[in-house]
């Protein structure tokens, strides 16, 4: 019965089993599950409207950009101090188990699906359209939230490393949005700050780099990821020397009540920690700019990043619970707090480079990755066409034709002492010409501007913080739904020929 009346709803007439007409409810319902075929992803993929000219290295900086920042600066101290105590370095552990589940999703779907658009492109392939349109714009939720909470952190830290450095100081009302939200009074309230002024400069700042040139905006993720890793190095090998065993003890707290220490407390500072993880999953919206062999090099990128930001947690986290007590870490930067404690200032000073460094370029590529979301989603007709356009600029090239070499020998005879002298000149002339050559910059220019300035007004006016908590929910989604994309992904997906 209830099959014949879903016939009639979809069908026009339901009793033709062999080609029946198709009703507009039921035109609407295929659209919601069309599916992408894998073939035509493949076909796009190799026009190359992308730049290739992201290497192996540059995979793996990029991942480790994404995932080094907030987290290790401030979420580890804070979860240690309100939630586990010293067993934070075992909720670490626990947590990147998870973590390190979904990067091998992620890396199984992109060796097949070599696409930019990340878990959006691969669930529009396995799941259907409805489907990657709720997580498309649960992404958009996630990288946009993302880059206006962090370059709010990041506005902080400058004002903070100035103040540390210098005797001079950033107004106050410049560093904050003139509008905060009362959660226990649940309404919004002016603060009587101004504007958010160095959150809204890093973001255009940014943009206009990711606009600019791909290479530019690699290069500079590069130095940053070198300089930041370096900085935690250092951390970890000038205060090992300064650890106290007894602040390990006790290693699980007891219980205070609610989520405070015990196991319930360890729990929840592992459902914290994970999130720390966050970030290996952007790797796969680079795979059309991959030089080459982006199936073999993506998966490896996850999986190496996230080793790399796993150990690099582990050994800080180690050594700031051991030099100080966990309850001390109750402040926004608790590695320069453990610096402020031993009495190295210089340590200090570079560690606050280093949350500002890392915060840089999480906010680089979240705005990188966000403009490739919506870049995939404008290809696939889920948003204007602009946000697709691809901008070619015009750039003058030399190209050197011929190098000649080439002496001429001139001789002086000097009256005084009657003699002469040889001087040998060495000439060296180049040929070349001049062209201009249109070449693409490698972003998707209107989606990356779109994407920066409703980011900057979001970071510069509105009140962020619940807007930050909420991602997590995006990003949770999104990785359940690419779970299931693996599974359906394996009792679905044929392996194309080569000849095919």
């Amino acid at each position: 019965m209830f099959k014949q009346w879903w016939r009639s709803l979809i069908f026009e007439n339901p009793e033709n089993h062999g080609n029946p007409d198709t009703t507009a409810f039921g035109k609407i319902c295929f659209q919601l599950i069309a599916q992408k075929p894998l073939r035509d992803i493949i076909i796009d993929t190799n026009k190359e409207e992308l730049i290739r000219s992201l290497n192996f290295f540059a995979l793996n900086t990029f991942g480790l950009g994404a995932i080094i920042g907030a987290g290790i600066y401030s979420l580890v101290g804070n979860a240690a101090a309100d939630f586990a105590g010293p067993a934070e370095i075992l909720s670490l552990l626990i947590a990147m188990l998870p973590a390190f589940f979904t990067a091998l999703s992620y890396a199984e779907m992109a060796s097949m699906i070599p696409a930019s658009g990340s878990s959006y492109t691969y669930i529009y392939t396995v799941l259907g359209e409805f489907c990657a349109w709720l997580v498309g714009w649960n992404l958009c939720l996630e990288y946009m939230g993302a880059a206006s909470a962090v370059s709010v952190s990041w506005a902080n830290h400058v004002g903070s490393f100035i103040e540390l450095v210098s005797s001079a100081s950033i107004d106050h009302r410049l560093l904050s949005a003139p509008v905060s939200w009362n959660a226990t009074a649940q309404n919004f309230y002016l603060t009587g700050s101004w504007i958010c002024l160095p959150a809204v400069i890093v973001i255009l700042v940014l943009t206009a780099i990711i606009i600019y040139d791909l290479d530019t905006s690699s290069l500079l993720i590069s130095i940053i990821v070198i300089l930041k890793i370096v900085i935690l190095l250092i951390f970890i090998c000038v205060c090992i020397k300064y650890i106290d065993p007894k602040n390990y003890h006790p290693f699980l707290p007891k219980s205070e009540g609610g989520n405070t220490y015990g196991i319930k407390g360890l729990l929840h500072a592992t459902t914290i920690s994970f999130f720390a993880f966050i970030g290996f999953d952007e790797i796969t919206t680079a795979a059309q700019e991959a030089t080459t062999e982006a199936a073999r090099l993506l998966p490896l990128s996850i999986l190496i990043s996230l080793g790399i930001a796993t150990i690099l947690y582990l050994g800080v986290a180690s050594v700031m619970l051991g030099v100080v007590n966990y309850k001390d870490l109750k402040v926004p930067n608790p590695i320069a707090e453990v610096c402020k404690v031993i009495g190295l200032k210089w340590l200090q000073v570079i560690v606050h480079l280093g949350a500002i460094l890392g915060l840089t370029s999480v906010i680089l590529v979240t705005l990188y990755v966000q403009s490739r979301i919506f870049y995939s989603m404008s290809k696939d007709g889920l948003l204007p066409p602009v946000f697709s356009k691809i901008k070619l600029w015009k750039k003058k090239k030399t190209v050197v034709n011929n190098i000649t070499f080439s002496s001429s020998t001139t001789t002086t005879t000097t009256i005084e002492t009657n003699t002469t002298i040889a001087t040998v000149e060495p000439t060296i002339t180049i040929t070349g010409n001049i062209h201009e050559t249109n070449k693409p910059t490698g972003s998707p220019v209107w989606a990356s501007i779109a994407i920066g300035i409703f980011c900057a007004v979001v970071a510069g006016f509105l009140p962020i913080d619940q807007l930050a908590d909420n991602t997590s929910i995006g990003i949770l989604f999104a990785f359940m739904m690419v779970h299931i994309s693996v599974i359906c992904m394996h009792w679905t997906y044929k392996p194309q020929n080569n000849d095919e």
